[in-house]
């Protein structure tokens, strides 16, 4: 089985990925246009056109906003006003109302293919439970076929350490949260956070051992910009805004971005590829 499945180029590295012989093209879906946060080249013209002849604007009132925060006026003055601030994010939101965003799902993966062809679900608890019981029982989690019962059996399913977890898929629009300790935890162990708190709880030799089965992956998948995600609906525009100055070099931005979390799946027409994490198509583009 091959460690690398991929349905569509995606990222600045994109090109240059095509050509290494390990890399499986399995067809193009679609022509149609995803947005790349990562690659402002990606952006829609309008986007880009209205930052770029805004830009001295945007910065002075990022400026003005940042040190407004770093006062104590912020406990008994308004903010400074900030119209061109405003009027970006407004048309940030308009232009991306039908556009795809890419988003990053970080895991840990016993057969690639299966993402591709059944896409992500959101999470049943009693469904990845029963997995791990069968993993057992398979001996792929060896020495444990006799006592995972008795192992899940001492925590309790129903607490919300576990529930809050559950009906949702999660992602990240930006490469960087894959490798700077956000996300890159997923590609530790297999079975998600739900399981992982399941065996950190329970049992500190099951928890070693789901760190030693199937391979850390990166699912790379489109969804609508808007909507599907709704933490977008308020958060995309500041991001993109955000790291467009960053991008200009002329002021110092932490960008911020948010968890994609969607509780509907995202289907497999959706998934551009499934790669490991030290894939150049899913480098943070910051350090290279």
């Amino acid at each position: 089985m091959s460690k690398r499945q991929d349905l569509t180029p995606f990222g600045a590295s994109a090109a240059r990925a095509l050509h290494s012989p390990v890399r499986i093209m399995l067809c193009l879906r679609t022509a149609e246009v995803v947005v790349d946060l990562d690659d402002l080249g990606s952006w829609p013209a309008e986007v880009r056109s209205e930052l770029d002849e805004k830009l001295d604007g945007l910065i002075a009132e990022y400026d003005a906003q940042t040190q407004f925060d770093l006062s104590g006026d912020h406990w008994f003055k308004p903010p400074p006003p900030k119209p061109l601030t405003r009027r970006a994010q407004l048309v940030i939101t308009e232009q991306m109302k039908a556009m795809k965003l890419r988003v990053f799902h970080a895991t840990r993966l016993l057969d690639f293919n299966e993402v591709v062809r059944d896409g992500i679900r959101p999470l049943v608890l009693d469904e990845r439970v029963a997995r791990l019981r069968e993993l057992a029982a398979q001996r792929r989690l060896a020495d444990f076929e006799d006592e995972i019962g008795e192992i899940i059996g001492r925590v309790d399913l129903t607490d919300n350490c576990f529930t809050i977890r559950e009906a949702r898929v999660w992602a990240t629009p930006l490469r960087r949260y894959l490798h700077d300790g956000g996300c890159d935890v997923f590609f530790d162990h297999w079975g998600g956070e739900a399981v992982q708190r399941l065996a950190h709880m329970a049992s500190p030799a099951l928890e070693a051992a789901i760190q030693g089965i199937g391979n850390p992956a990166v699912v790379v998948a489109k969804i609508p910009a808007l909507g599907f995600c709704k933490r977008s609906n308020w958060r995309l525009a500041p991001t993109m805004l955000e790291l467009a100055l960053e991008a200009s070099g002329r002021v110092e931005v932490s960008v911020g971005a948010w968890d994609v979390c969607a509780e509907l799946p995202i289907p497999p027409e959706w998934i551009e590829g499934v790669v490991p994490p030290d894939d150049a198509t899913v480098s943070d583009p910051r350090r290279t």
